[in-house]
């Protein structure tokens, strides 16, 4: 049989988790101290493990303790956002989709997001949500997020992932750099000069991929500056400090700021941008919404049997 946590057990051990001793977060619960200590200590009867290491001083989450809680919030998350999507559709309310983006991902595909109509929706809202990476896959998991555009998604039964579109990782350098002139370019035309990289938190697998494809080619940067928003590099290869590694969604900005940029011939830096939901999405909306922007992004460039695979996936 499944195993059920009393919600007033959860919402005990979150406090205590917030607050690390039992007076505070007995105060916050409105409860007695003992009544605390015996929701706990029947918690960790019913869970089979300790929570808490507990001394007469403090109060520490154990290893399990640490992974409990992390699920604990995740599932207060998933709860809450159930309550406000039930009020909605009591009251009637506006539907509204919540889309994560990638700050770097394809303008092509933010604008067929911003066209998706649905005619049985006409009133639906669009929130967009920026984010990196881990984050956007953290807002799927816990239904924070409805759907994201996520470049390169790890392989997870939890998710359903369709690729969308499929890019080069590009750089972009000085009009006067030699490898300017080429029509791509690799990492190896780069060694000697400083590198402009994107922090490495907003695509961990990313950025590995390119520092691996370097070390793979000797090729070592005189010194890597690591860059948030883009535009932070531009500044820098202009006062001559190096290049700078961009998702293609940059490269039109880049290039309108008098730089020239071209895209990696590598094979492991050409990157897929998928579209990535729950696979246990039951939302009518979420699902037509999914549905009808890969209409728009693959229409022009698949089969209609392909497309038609595509669409059974969601």
């Amino acid at each position: 049989m499944p195993l059920t946590i009393d919600i007033r057990f959860q919402n005990a051990a979150l406090t205590l988790a917030d607050e690390l001793n039992f007076t505070r977060a007995a105060e916050r619960l409105s409860i007695t101290q003992p009544a605390l200590s015996k929701q706990i200590s029947d918690l960790e009867e019913q869970l089979g493990f300790k929570v808490f290491e507990r001394t007469q001083r403090q109060v520490n989450l154990t290893d399990a303790g640490q992974v409990f809680i992390g699920g604990c919030r995740d599932a207060h998350i998933i709860l809450e956002r159930a309550i406000r999507a039930a009020k909605a559709a009591k009251n009637d309310t506006v539907p509204v989709v919540t889309i994560g983006l990638c700050p770097y991902a394809d303008p092509q595909l933010v604008e067929s997001i911003l066209s998706v109509h649905l005619p049985l929706y006409p009133n639906l809202r669009l929130r967009i949500e920026s984010m990196f990476a881990p984050d956007l896959i953290h807002g799927i998991s816990v239904s924070e997020l409805d759907l994201a555009i996520i470049t390169e998604p790890s392989e997870n039964p939890l998710f359903t992932s369709v690729k969308m579109t499929t890019h080069a990782l590009c750089v972009s350098m000085p009009c006067d750099h030699p490898a300017s002139a080429k029509s791509s370019v690799t990492v190896s035309d780069f060694g000697g000069v400083g590198w402009m990289v994107f922090a490495r938190k907003a695509h961990p697998a990313v950025y590995d991929r390119l520092m691996i494809e370097a070390q793979q080619s000797n090729v070592t940067p005189v010194e890597i500056h690591h860059y948030v928003n883009p535009q932070g590099a531009v500044r820098l290869i202009d006062e001559n400090f190096g290049v700078a590694f961009v998702a293609k969604g940059i490269e039109a900005q880049m290039q309108s700021q008098g730089l020239t940029t071209r895209p990696l011939s590598h094979p492991s830096l050409q990157l897929s941008s998928c579209l990535v939901l729950r696979s246990d999405q039951s939302s009518r909306l979420v699902n037509e919404f999914g549905r009808m922007l890969l209409k728009k992004v693959h229409s022009h460039s698949k089969s209609e049997a392909d497309f038609g695979q595509l669409l059974l996936r969601l």
